[in-house]
């Protein structure tokens, strides 16, 4: 190295920033297309620094899980030695009826206890709406579960199968009984 010259520095890595994409299950199972609307920091000509808006859009392919990423190769802040990448990362909103587990798609029902003991029906819609009869002769154990194969979610890489939906039965005990109700239950249990 000749006398009084530095090495150079190297250039800085260019760094990759991570965002949430919130999902429903509902576009998670038919998949979708999303545009983010992104602020990003770039330099004009003279150096000086300006936030630009941009629109990113994106394919939700079907079936795709929570934690999956959706890359874009340097779209964000200008900074030395380049342009951010920018990684969205898949996350599934809570659903009021509807829990994701892995393909499958779970449901509760809740039946009292009566029910339970004797009988009950049910129809169930599953998360693409179709209807599902669902009935036990009793007596039903509380968690039961019932496997309706080919129901639940898109399989991710194989879009043309789909997971299985399961409907897990709770009891509803009730909260008190009467001295002639439990004398009743006594004589016929």
């Amino acid at each position: 190295m000749p006398n009084g010259s530095r090495p150079r520095q190297p250039t800085p890595e260019v760094t990759t920033v991570e965002r949430p994409l919130y999902l429903t299950l509902e576009e998670l199972f038919k998949g979708t297309n999303k545009k983010m609307k992104i602020k990003r920091k770039t330099f004009d000509e003279t150096g000086k620094a300006q936030v630009q808006d941009r629109i990113l859009e994106m394919y939700i392919k079907p079936g795709l899980k929570a934690g999956s990423k959706i890359k874009f190769k340097a779209v964000g802040d200008q900074e030395e030695g380049g342009t951010q990448d920018l990684h969205f990362i898949v996350s599934e909103k809570e659903h009021p009826l509807f829990r994701r587990d892995g393909d499958d798609v779970r449901a509760t029902i809740e039946i009292d206890l009566k029910e339970a003991l004797t009988g009950w029906k049910r129809t169930l819609a599953t998360i693409d709406g179709k209807q599902v009869p669902l009935s036990g002769g009793g007596p039903t154990s509380p968690g039961h579960e019932e496997r309706f194969p080919g129901l639940g979610m898109p399989k991710s890489k194989k879009p043309a199968e789909r997971g299985d939906f399961i409907v897990k039965i709770d009891v509803r005990f009730p909260k008190s009984l009467t001295q002639t109700q439990k004398a009743k239950l006594r004589e016929i249990l």
